[in-house]
């Protein structure tokens, strides 16, 4: 359709984009830890690595919620 205006601001795709790839990112990290977490030995060492798992993860849940809330 010839002069219809996109709604939606150059550039959104891309944001959108980034944003999945950062929380898809921040999910694999988090997978790693808890993988690291297991075979850690020293109670205190994998507590810590299983706390840096859960903060990658709301990390990447905090990027999907706000660009889901973007729709």
């Amino acid at each position: 359709m010839a002069g219809v205006v996109s709604w939606r601001p150059r550039g959104i795709e891309f944001v959108e984009s980034a944003a999945r790839q950062r929380a898809a990112d921040y999910r694999e990290r988090a997978a790693h830890l808890s993988v690291m977490a297991e075979a850690e030995p020293v109670g205190s060492l994998r507590t810590r690595l299983l706390e840096l798992a859960a903060d990658y993860d709301e990390l990447a849940e905090n990027l999907e919620m706000s660009r889901d809330g973007a729709k």
